[in-house]
């Protein structure tokens, strides 16, 4: 569940938004940065959060919701319900239940609590600037006009997350200079302009046609390494159950798959050098499923017109530029 959270009274045009549904935690995010004041970007990441969320913590903050002690010790008994290694189960003091459809939503209640509330209630009130904080499931960045904000945020997070059993990732945890006057400055300092990782995507700092400044998305390299390498074990382990057909069009469906989420304004091309990927990977394993080649590139280009495969082109636009949407 995605929580994009506005700290800043005056500003109507964005109030807290609760949606699952990352392109509007990005898209919110972009426009954020684009039309704010935001000079500064603290990126942060919990090591092992899905698996050292403390048990007695969790329990503390659904009593504070929740009343009947029946749902209460239910929930309890999921908690501690263990993993299984080698076909035997593992009962676990700590974590969330691995597979469980309950554990995004106990993931979720457990950082409201910790970061949520805490940045609209402590951190804001704070600070001499502009402050945002946007966050999906476990992944979070914090916005600040001022270096000194975002600086003592940087070292109040580590405090805050430790005092509930939770620990930072020190080496993707770091605070930045990221904004409309970023390039200008590190050009002058002879560095290239910082960028920083959420969702998946790389934000860095661009322009429009006109020159002007333009926050900009493109897959993170280890996203696109590792949907690369997905696709390749699919294919290895596909072309010896499946028929060509039923092949082509899976691969169709697991193409369409990322498309729909990467397809974002200004990151068509690193889509499009995904198909590209994509399309000499299928073509190397379907030509391995016999001694005998099943397709020669010409052909192996019809077939994909016929299951009208793919292309990188945009399919959601998160244009940062634009007016601001009502929620």
């Amino acid at each position: 569940m995605a929580i994009v959270q506005d700290v800043t009274s005056t500003d109507a045009w964005m109030r807290l938004v609760v949606r699952s549904n990352q392109h509007r935690c990005l898209d919110a995010l972009g426009r954020t940065i684009q039309q704010k004041r935001i000079n500064y970007i603290v990126e942060a990441d919990l090591r092992r959060f899905f698996d050292t969320v403390n048990h007695a913590w969790m329990v503390k903050f659904l009593r504070h919701r929740i009343g009947d002690e029946r749902v209460i010790r239910l929930i309890i008994r999921m908690l501690k319900s263990g993993i299984m290694e080698d076909g035997l189960v593992h009962a676990t003091e700590e974590g969330t239940p691995q597979g469980s459809i309950l554990s995004p939503l106990l993931s979720n209640v457990y950082l409201h609590y910790v970061l949520d509330l805490w940045f609209s209630h402590r951190v804001r009130q704070q600070c001499r600037g502009q402050a945002y904080y946007f966050r999906f499931a476990d992944d979070f960045v914090a916005c600040f006009q001022y270096k000194s904000d975002a600086a003592a945020f940087r070292q109040k997070l580590a405090e805050r997350v430790q005092a509930f059993a939770l620990a930072l990732a020190d080496d993707k945890t770091r605070c930045i200079e990221f904004g409309r006057f970023a390039r200008d400055d590190a050009r002058k300092r002879g560095e290239k302009p910082k960028e920083f990782t959420f969702l998946g995507f790389t934000h860095y700092c661009g322009k429009t046609k006109k020159g002007y400044f333009k926050v900009k998305r493109r897959t993170s390299r280890k996203k696109l390494g590792q949907s690369l390498r997905k696709f390749t074990d699919w294919a290895r382990t596909a072309r010896t159950v499946l028929r060509k057909g039923e092949m082509l069009r899976q691969a169709r469906t697991r193409v369409n798959g990322y498309l729909n989420y990467y397809a974002i304004t200004d990151n068509s091309d690193r889509c499009s050098y995904y198909v590209y990927c994509v399309e000499r990977i299928l073509f190397k394993w379907l030509n391995r499923k016999s001694q005998r080649r099943a397709y020669t590139w010409p052909s192996f280009r019809q077939a994909l017109a016929c299951i009208d495969w793919p292309t990188g082109n945009i399919r959601k636009g998160l244009n940062p530029c634009r007016r601001t949407e009502a929620y």
